[in-house]
């Protein structure tokens, strides 16, 4: 009963206290502590106000441009310069030791190297390393920058080479060059931030699914790849195509790989016998969104799948696809397959099903590969004759940013991470709170007795059974009042402490004076 009433106390105290807040916050203040609350106020209000117009005008990427130049080789950062187009049509420039120029017109603009790189010869190229906010918001100012400069973009604390290269309809289009054999396309800001984060995404080879469409194989894929004993890499799978939609949802989460060859929304493949057949791109990509699938269409001319034979009883293979296998990221993928090209030019979109859809095509291609007669001669006798596919291009359709880093966050994979973090907050507030979270258990789940049981084995493990029970069940669904009601009953006993030291002492005189 002294429990109840000491519960029942703890509550009707914490309630009052709760109501007893807004009068208090209704209180009158002194002039002192108005004139302290309005200047914070003021300055939270100002500092908010520098921040938005520092963000609005780039300023946080040009900071973040100038301390990547003071991250270069010893050779590089000596002839760099971090820079930023204003709206106002200003740039501003800062060099390695953070001294910042500002220029407004095309005089200032020709003194700001000299006066920012004294030091700098006058045959060593220039490196500009420009803020996001200039090549995506201000680009037409870069034809102000010094000829002959080598301008990188900034963007996630790396920097890549910027180029012009030739489109398919005769123009130029500006890329930035982010492996040796593969640059991206600069015509929307968020969709190239989606693109650099697919493309350094690692790649796992336990979690890359080669597949090979192949017309009664069979009509599942297992959870996990089967691994070559000897190499220890992952083996191709053979699918049944009529099943390979449905067959996606038991590889979810990971990447699946097929070849092809894309014409009319359709995915052509060539089986190991018979005639080439085809599949609807849409039902593919459409199951892949459904099961959380990373798709990666390799496209191929001449479309023999991966692990079939062809008529040399030779073993089918896409070129250079062993190899990116074997790479750490999937930018690297891409890299090895777009060395047979020189490079690889990548494009990308929002799909239909909200995903993000990267194109990799050879530099100067839009839609479909680009080869002559020769060209496609020579494919198809290297297919033939040595079993080799060369890739003509690479389309990823994937998870955007957002998706992937929740994905990465899970501890459970088929948990959705704010599940399982409110899981463990709970549990933790729980342990906190342990006392009395402990009694609120034992008086729905009272303690075992000994007496109860026949054999201590019996007993043992029911007081296992009921602890765990306790600990991964109850005391998550009642961390959070348990962690507040013995925090106020703490708070609660400190404030009574002098009256406990009063009635200690009158206790004690009574006992002295008996």
């Amino acid at each position: 009963m002294a429990n109840a009433r000491l519960w029942l106390m703890s509550l009707w105290l914490a309630a009052a206290l709760v109501a007893t807040l807004p009068l208090l916050a209704s209180l009158p203040m002194s002039e002192a502590q108005a004139g302290w609350l309005s200047r914070l106020t003021r300055a939270a209000g100002e500092a908010g106000e520098a921040g938005g117009k520092a963000a609005r005008l780039g300023i946080a990427d040009l900071e973040r441009a100038a301390a990547h130049i003071r991250t270069l080789p010893v050779e590089a950062r000596a002839g760099a310069l971090a820079a930023h187009a204003t709206p106002e049509g200003h740039w501003k420039f800062v060099n390695r030791d953070g001294e910042v120029f500002t220029a407004g017109t095309p005089e200032e603009l020709a003194r700001a190297v000299p006066t920012l790189l004294p030091q700098a010869r006058g045959g060593a190229p220039l490196g500009i390393y420009l803020s996001e906010d200039t090549v995506f918001a201000n680009r037409a100012a870069l034809k102000d920058l010094p000829a002959g400069s080598q301008l990188h973009l900034v963007t996630r604390h790396e920097s890549y080479p910027l180029k012009d290269v030739k489109t398919a309809a005769g123009g130029n289009a500006l890329v930035a060059e982010l492996r040796p054999h593969v640059s991206v396309d600069l015509a929307d800001r968020a969709l190239f931030s989606e693109a650099v984060a697919q493309l350094k995404r690692p790649l796992s080879r336990s979690a890359v699914r080669t597949l090979a469409l192949e017309p009664g194989g069979p009509a599942t894929l297992s959870s996990y790849p089967q691994i070559e004993a000897g190499t220890k890499s992952a083996l191709v799978d053979a699918i049944d195509p009529a099943a390979l939609s449905g067959a996606l949802g038991s590889v979810r989460g990971q990447t699946v790989l097929v070849t092809g060859r894309v014409e009319n929304n359709l995915l052509y493949f060539r089986p190991a016998s018979g005639a080439e057949q085809s599949l609807r791109l849409a039902d593919l990509k459409r199951a892949a969104t459904d099961a959380d699938v990373n798709l990666v269409i390799v496209r191929a001319d001449v479309p023999h799948q991966p692990g079939g034979r062809n008529w040399l009883w030779q073993k089918i293979s896409v070129g250079g696809l062993d190899d990116a296998l074997k790479r750490a990221t999937l930018g690297d993928f891409v890299d090895a397959l777009g060395a047979q090209h020189g490079s690889f030019r990548i494009s990308a979109e929002r799909d239909a099903y909200g995903r993000v859809a990267l194109r990799a095509m050879p530099q100067g291609g839009v839609a479909e590969p680009i080869t002559d007669f020769v060209g496609g001669f020579w494919t198809s006798a290297i297919s033939n004759v040595t079993g080799n596919l060369v890739a003509t291009g690479v389309d990823i359709h994937a998870r955007d940013e957002a998706r992937q880093s929740e994905l990465d966050m899970r501890i459970v994979p088929f948990v959705p991470a704010w599940v399982q973090y409110l899981y463990l907050a709970s549990l933790a507030a729980g342990v906190i709170g342990w006392s009395v979270t402990r009694s609120w258990f034992d008086r729905l789940w009272r303690p075992e007795q000994r007496t109860e049981y026949r054999g201590a084995f019996g007993f043992r493990a029911a007081q296992i059974a009921r602890f765990f029970a306790g600990l991964l069940v109850f005391t998550p669904i009642v961390g959070v009042p348990a962690v507040i009601v013995s925090l106020w009953l703490q708070f609660w006993a400190v404030i009574m402490m002098p009256v406990r030291g009063v009635r200690w002492l009158l206790s004690r005189s009574q006992v002295r004076a008996s």
